[in-house]
């Protein structure tokens, strides 16, 4: 079965079903004007709810407001009066709330639909509501515009869609804004992995989007859940968590991961790797549905550390002046703490990073901002310096804690 075209996304009784795939997990009442979910009208199978939603279904309105476009995106008003829908929770319907993140969908109960002819994973989908939502292409607004796209469902503030490229999902987010330094960003921090061999991330490639009739950067990257693998964000299992007065959030979500399955030493050598790497590349945007943890259905458990992704909000990008001296270690950020200094203190194991290996990083760095960007020679020159400066003070730091001239707090 096929989807396509405008989708009516209306149960006579505002009825819907939670599904796990085809499993019936809850049945919900939805507000058939704004999307959202009213009330919780009865659970069926507890233990396949979203992780992190309580037994009796407390957090799971949250968790499906969450998957929906934040109405903060530039542009969504526009599209959501272009399509009568009244919020993006009511977009989001229009597809059944069916994603490429996991494997969840809401289905009318007056309807009988089965996850293998609706799932984004194997189906393809039309690119119409993609081509709104980046505001790229043209479409008649006369004849009616196919909903049913994962698209629907994507959070996150920067303009973005799925795109079926040879048969395989990619995630494409354009780059309008800052000489479209974010796209570009995206694949310096792919070169910054793969120097250091680290294997667990996303590689981004670059490409342009057209947008009324000017050429913008834009990134692309590969689907990293499957039918098999869900991806579930820091936010989902620390939300609803009481956290004890004398535990960090970080330690906490630690645990609360290793409650859920994880093993210890892989959460932590994965956080302390991105709060390093973050910190040389100035990544100030590492909040808490950016980073995460792979589930396996199957097993009901998580299984691994989602690989690193969305790293486009580094390098000073939105600086109008970018920062020297000491006013280069003095950077907020939107992480587990306030301060890219504080963040460190996590850092208990410095020495998984290869410093010596990132070297050449800083001039690579360089030559792909004036590659593909339009931003002057004289402002990609600057938005190196502060990386080589943090490159250097890294490595300094490293040959110290080795040396013994300062504690080391390496684990091994």
């Amino acid at each position: 079965m096929q989807f396509s075209g405008s989708r009516s996304k209306d149960s006579l009784s505002g009825l819907y079903v939670l599904k796990h795939k085809d499993l019936d997990v809850a049945m919900v009442q939805i507000d058939s004007m704004t999307g959202s979910i009213e009330y919780i009208l009865d659970i069926y199978i507890p233990e396949e709810l979203p992780l992190g939603c309580e037994p009796n279904g407390d957090g799971v309105k949250e968790w499906w407001k969450a998957r929906a476009i934040p109405e903060s995106r530039k542009g969504i008003r526009q599209v959501l009066n272009s399509l009568n829908e009244k919020t993006s929770e009511s977009l989001m319907l229009s597809a059944y709330g069916l994603s490429l993140t996991d494997h969840y969908w809401l289905q009318p109960v007056d309807r009988e639909y089965y996850w293998k002819d609706l799932n984004f994973y194997e189906n393809d989908f039309s690119d119409e509501l993609g081509k709104l939502l980046t505001d790229s292409g043209e479409l008649d607004l006369d004849f009616p515009v196919s909903k049913f796209s994962p698209s629907s469902s994507v959070n996150g503030e920067m303009r973005k869609k799925w795109v079926i490229l040879d048969g395989a999902r990619y995630l494409l987010k354009v780059s309008q804004e800052h000489y479209g330094q974010q796209a570009v960003n995206e694949a310096i921090a792919g070169k910054l992995h793969e120097l250091t061999g680290w294997k667990n991330y996303i590689p981004y490639r670059i490409d342009k989007a057209v947008i009324e009739g000017k050429n913008y950067p834009c990134s692309l990257s590969p689907l990293f859940t499957s039918q098999e693998l869900e991806f579930v964000p820091a936010y989902q299992i620390i939300r609803n968590h009481k956290v004890p007065n004398n535990v960090s959030v970080y330690e906490a979500l630690i645990r609360q991961a290793g409650f859920y399955g994880m093993r210890e030493e892989e959460v932590r050598n994965h956080l302390e790797y991105t709060i390093l790497t973050d910190f040389l590349l100035t990544n100030t945007d590492r909040h808490f549905n950016n980073f995460g943890f792979l589930y396996d259905e199957k097993q009901h458990r998580l299984v691994s550390m989602a690989p690193i992704f969305d790293t486009g909000n580094a390098l000073f990008y939105n600086e109008e002046a970018i920062p020297s001296k000491e006013n280069l270690l003095n950077i907020e950020v939107n992480s587990f703490s306030k301060k890219e200094t504080e963040m460190l203190r996590y850092v208990k194991n410095s020495r998984i990073l290869d410093l010596p290996s990132l070297e050449s990083l800083p001039k690579e760095a360089e030559m792909l901002l004036k590659k593909y960007t339009d931003m002057p020679g004289t402002r990609a020159e600057k938005s190196e310096r502060p990386l080589a400066k943090r490159w250097n003070i890294s490595t300094c730091s490293n040959r110290a804690a080795k040396s013994g001239d300062g504690k080391s707090t390496g684990r091994r």
